[in-house]
């Protein structure tokens, strides 16, 4: 099973992509244009996995792309993807609420 297949399973509306580099990666839609994404790594000096959120604009554009952890297991890095997401989609309503 590719590490992929875990998170797959595990996320709702996540998908497999593949880099212009030829590396997969898991890409989790959380709003219109916005998504979490994990990445394994392959330096040895870092994390296996990476946790990024990126934001575009209308025309596709890349608005904000921000590294928000580094895992060293599976379940930790789907436990930060989820947190990343559920983060994000309480600081955009609290910006679009006016508090």
């Amino acid at each position: 099973m590719a590490w992929t297949d875990f998170f797959v399973k595990e996320f709702p509306n996540a998908k497999t992509v593949v880099s212009p580099s030829g590396r997969p990666y898991i890409s989790m839609e959380i709003a219109p244009k916005e998504y979490v994404e994990v990445h394994m790594t392959t330096s040895a000096l870092e994390l296996p996995f990476k946790v990024i959120f990126k934001r575009f604009d209308q025309l596709g554009a890349l608005l904000e792309e921000r590294e928000y952890a580094q895992a060293g297991t599976k379940d930790l890095a789907r436990k930060f993807a989820i947190e990343t997401a559920s983060f994000r989609l309480n600081s955009i309503e609290l910006v679009l609420d006016g508090e």
